[in-house]
This record gives C-alpha cells, sequence and structure tokens, in this order.
C-alpha cells in the first residue's frame, strides 16, 4: 500500500472514530435511555478505528524512509496530516468533557503517532516538524477551526469523497466540479384517516437524506475524460464513503447511488467536448446495531 493510500485511510479510520465518538457523547446526554451494553459496543467501535488510524500512520511513518521524492506529494500528505489533527484534537476534547477513558487514551495513542509521522515527513523535507503546518498553508490548506461536525482546516476543494479503502476524490477546477448541490431531508409520517374528522398524523421514522451533486467537466481543459470513471470504480465497490466539504464540515458517511452523464459537442471520433453530470448519494444511516 502506498504513503498516500495509508495517509488516506488513516484520515478516513480517524473521521469514522470521531462520528462514533460524538455519537456516544449525544447518547450520554440522553441519560439512561440507552442500554450500557450499546454504549460499550459503539465506544469499542470508535476505539477501534482510532487504534487503526494509529496504526496505519505508524505503518506510513515506516515507509516514508523509503518513499524517495515526496515533493509532488506534499499537498496531498500534508492535507492528511491536517484531517488527523483536527480529528484527534476533537476526540480528545470529546473524550474529557464525556469521562471517555479509553477513547482518551486512543486519541493521545493517535495523536503521538501522527507527531511521529509529522516529525519523520518534516525531517525528510528539510522541515521541523512543528513547521509542517506552514507547508500545508503553502500547499493551499487553509485554517478553519476544527469544531465536533469539522474534518480539519479548508482545502482548494469543493468536496472530498474518501472510499473506506483510502482512495480519495477531490472534486475542484481539475477534476469534476459541480456548480449545485442539492440536499433533501425527508421524515416517515403516517395518516390514519378517521370518521367525519381530519386525518390522524403519527411519526414513524427520520427517513433519509439524499444529496444530488451537478455540474460539467470539460475534457480538453485539462480534466481528461476519466474523472466519471473514477466515480464510477468507487462506486462499483458498493461501499459507504465519507464527504468532507471544502471548509471542513464532515457530512458522515453515504452510498453513491447512481452517476448520470450526457455528453456533448461531439468530435469527429466520438469524444465530448463537454460533459455534464449528476451524481445523488443516500444517507448511510449508520446507527448502533449497524456500524
Amino acid at each position: 500500500m502506498s504513503i498516500e493510500m495509508m495517509l488516506g485511510k488513516a484520515a478516513a479510520q480517524a473521521i469514522v472514530g470521531t462520528e462514533r465518538v460524538r455519537k456516544v457523547e449525544q447518547l450520554l446526554s440522553k441519560g439512561n435511555s440507552t442500554g450500557k451494553e450499546a454504549l460499550a459496543g459503539l465506544q469499542k467501535l470508535a476505539v477501534g478505528d482510532l487504534t487503526g488510524a494509529a496504526g496505519l500512520l505508524k505503518g506510513a511513518t515506516s515507509a516514508l524512509s523509503l518513499a524517495g521524492d515526496l515533493s509532488p506529494k506534499v499537498g496531498m500528505i500534508t492535507r492528511n496530516f491536517d484531517v488527523i489533527k483536527g480529528a484527534t484534537s476533537s476526540v480528545l476534547s470529546m473524550a474529557a468533557g464525556s469521562n471517555l477513558p479509553l477513547v482518551g487514551a486512543a486519541g493521545q495513542a493517535l495523536q503521538g503517532a501522527l507527531k511521529d509521522a509529522q516529525a519523520k515527513f518534516g525531517a525528510m523535507i528539510g522541515l521541523p516538524g512543528d513547521a509542517v503546518d506552514a507547508v500545508a498553508q503553502l500547499a493551499g490548506v487553509k485554517k478553519l477551526s476544527f469544531g465536533i461536525d469539522s474534518a480539519g482546516r479548508g482545502t482548494p476543494h469543493l468536496m472530498t469523497m474518501t472510499a473506506n479503502n483510502g482512495e480519495s476524490f477531490h472534486f475542484n477546477l481539475s477534476t469534476a466540479a459541480f456548480d449545485k448541490l442539492k440536499r433533501a431531508t425527508r421524515y416517515k409520517v403516517a395518516s390514519q384517516e378517521r370518521l367525519n374528522r381530519q386525518e390522524a398524523q403519527q411519526a414513524v421514522s427520520q427517513g433519509g437524506e439524499t444529496i444530488t451533486l451537478t455540474g460539467v467537466i470539460f475534457p480538453r481543459f485539462g480534466n481528461g475524460m476519466q474523472q466519471l470513471e473514477t466515480l464510477r470504480r468507487i462506486g462499483d465497490k458498493m461501499d459507504p464513503v465519507l464527504l468532507t466539504t471544502g471548509y471542513g464540515k464532515v457530512m458522515g458517511r453515504w452510498y453513491l447511488h447512481g452517476i448520470e452523464e450526457e455528453q456533448d459537442g461531439l468530435l469527429h471520433d466520438g469524444a465530448p467536448r463537454k460533459q455534464s453530470f449528476s451524481l445523488e448519494f443516500g444517507r448511510y444511516g449508520e446507527d448502533r446495531k449497524n456500524v
């Protein structure tokens, strides 16, 4: 596995772990309505995610020695470092506020692995570990605060889609930029007819959410014709993906439901001058019994 893949997967696991810790915190705030076994199981999964992220970071740190020239990869590496750093800070804050010692220990282990990785990377590019953040800014990573719902600091991407195996697709002007995002949230409410009275309404479930992205790709202006094929390859795996906005908000895990493509302005060999696309994502619906 390449360094980029290991770091991408570590960042994805760190964010998933952060999401699970946040759910534990939310469930604890509800008092005794949640069983101890369910809370313990969710906390165990969160610790596993954070521990796995730390292990991947250690593996990436070891592999740095054999990486060769890292100059072309500085932006990608520092962005992943930045995401992991933000996730770790959020986890440690929530662990301290909700008295979760196991989560806190896993967060500290991840923080230590991150510092080691940054120090090794900094040494290889000729900078001390605490100067890696400066490199991140030079690579285009703008700083934003990392709250409970954030993925780290802003990036020059509109959105990043991360698969479970660490593969990432960045929506931007160099790949597939969308110009419209539509998000729909539905609530299941059942109607019951009543004699000589208005219908009775009963809330059944939270329903689901969908996100639809629409945009245009111009292959001849540097984007190439493989962007949608890359998205199809990720979708073919039939696994949930993590969506993170360019300004740092973690939107959680979603399934890629479908990809629509329309080609216009065909050249003599059939190559399109313009590819209009629409992507639809459905909320994964992760809960205590399906994590």
